[in-house]
């Protein structure tokens, strides 16, 4: 199982290579992959930089500890929102500005890069947990399949990720996230299946009932722990609509071919969520506790791996580590990639129209190491289970940008002092009502009161000052919508010039 892993890792690093070789060497095409990833690539980038390790390993082991009030975070259709709605002015604003960023937009749309500067570190810091739960569900992974110590899978997962980022950019991380999708999408699939079989379950129905015995509350809400109350049930449906607003999840906006290449990824990803939904589900709540019960806390991570280790094939417990390693390394190659793109264009850089391309490609790099070592420090320190990493300190950080990241697209009347007041209140409140002061909190789920307070402040301060200058609102509204118009025009009727084509 060693060698394949290490082998993986080589094969990886070698796509990696090759697709730095094809690139122009250019800061937009090491950051954007030159805007030009089409829908098939597009799909397999955006989704997997979500389905990570927390899919695999963590959403079924929430599950497994607290039963079925979890699923409520599981939400994949905030992205339609976000490809069809917010996206064009996005993309439309990198083609027009050259801009390489999302954060570099808002920096732009609200005339202040040291707001810029402040979501950007924001931003990056919420990256940390994030990333952690992909060195933390390897180490765990591979320790539960081939009894290794925990440290070893976790260092070599921050060692792969970084290599593969920092060689090959955007381009060659959107086709190694193709390979990996599909390897973690057939193992997650269809070793379900064969465990089941394998376990003697020929009725899901008559596993559920023997579960609901052995441990009752295990499919129920609030279930087996009292976890699920309603207000923890609404903070978690609140976190899970706002997946939308995770940065690595926005890039794909920036990055995109055209806008019917986002709109066509997004059915797909609509489609293919229910299906992921669904078997992480049955994992976590039915097939996991009925074969392997007992566990607690963050013993229950790697429930699945154990699983599949006691009821199939060794190989196929090593396909399953390789499977969680491609689950893991597809979402952190994307997150480095933010993370790098944080650091130069919107930290060091910020307002630099100037910086050469070796520079951003550089100030990159050392802020991709930088997130691994933070990342990886935190994969040791391991504070909690691998789901509630995610949902209760990665999912809230990342929505304090969301109102001045919905308002600088959709309402021109949003300026950067509601922007920095909101954001800055937000992050603040998280951080002090998730670690030092939970009566801030009251009682909710950790996203709740922090996104609310944020939510007032930047509606009210942005009415009680003044507004953006006239060329700035036309720049980011009047323009984009003509240049959005006429560029969607030209689409269609390119389309309709091949469809003539193809019919006659």
């Amino acid at each position: 199982m060693l060698i394949s892993i290490f082998i993986l890792g080589i094969l990886l690093v070698l796509i990696s290579a090759y697709g730095y070789k094809l690139s122009s060497r250019s800061a937009a095409d090491y950051m954007m992959a030159g805007r030009s990833i089409g829908t098939f690539v597009l799909f397999f980038y955006v989704y997997f930089a979500i389905s990570s390790t927390w899919t695999f390993y963590g959403f079924p082991g929430t599950v497994y500890n607290s039963g079925p009030g979890f699923l409520m975070f599981f939400a994949f259709f905030p992205h339609a929102f976000l490809y069809i709605f917010l996206g064009p002015r996005l993309w439309a604003a990198g083609k027009m500005y050259g801009l390489l960023s999302p954060v570099q937009y808002l920096g732009e749309r609200y005339e202040s890069k040291s707001l810029q500067v402040m979501l950007a570190i924001c931003m990056f810091g919420f990256l940390f947990p994030y990333l952690g739960i992909q060195s933390i569900g390897v180490g765990a992974g591979l320790a539960a399949a081939t009894g290794v110590p925990y440290w070893v899978g976790a260092v070599y997962m921050a060692v792969l990720m970084i290599l593969i980022v920092a060689i090959g950019g955007t381009r060659a991380v959107a086709w190694v996230n193709v390979l990996l999708g599909l390897i973690f999408s057939f193992c997650f699939i269809v070793f379900i299946f064969w465990v089941a079989s394998n376990a003697g379950i020929t009725s899901l129905s008559e596993a559920a009932r023997k579960v609901t015995e052995m441990r009752p509350g295990q499919l129920s809400v609030p279930g087996p722990l009292n976890q699920w109350e309603p207000k923890n049930l609404i903070g978690l449906a609140i976190a899970g609509a706002t997946v939308f607003c995770w940065p690595h999840v926005i890039i794909g906006t920036m990055q995109a071919k055209s806008i019917d290449v986002m709109r066509r990824m997004t059915y797909g990803m609509l489609a293919f969520s229910l299906l992921f939904c669904g078997v992480a589900w049955v994992w976590g709540a039915i097939i996991t506790p009925l074969l392997v019960p007992g566990l607690k806390g963050t013993a229950a991570d790697a429930v699945v791996q154990m699983a599949i280790t006691k009821y199939l094939p060794p190989w196929a417990s090593a396909m399953t580590v390789l499977a969680v390693i491609a689950a893991a390394l597809s979402t952190a190659a994307t997150q480095l990639l933010v993370a790098g793109i944080f650091v130069s264009r919107d930290i060091v850089l910020v307002g630099k129209s100037s910086a050469k391309d070796t520079q951003l490609i550089t100030w990159s790099r050392i802020g991709m190491l930088a997130a691994v070592a933070g990342s990886l420090w935190l994969a040791f320190s391991r504070p909690t289970e691998l789901g509630l990493m995610l949902s209760n300190i990665a999912s809230p950080g990342f929505a304090q940008w969301l109102p001045a990241f919905v308002g600088a697209i959709l309402w021109p009347r949003g300026n950067k002092y509601g922007a920095a007041a909101g954001t800055a209140a937000g992050v603040i409140l998280l951080i002090i009502g998730n670690f030092f002061c939970k009566l801030l909190l009251l009682g909710f789920h950790p996203i709740v009161v922090p996104l609310v307070v944020n939510l007032f402040l930047y509606v009210a301060v942005s009415l009680a000052t003044s507004p953006i200058s006239k060329d700035t609102r036309k720049k980011f509204f009047d323009d984009l919508d003509k240049w959005l118009l006429i560029t969607q025009t030209k689409q269609r009727e390119q389309i309709n010039k091949v469809q003539n084509q193809m019919s006659s």
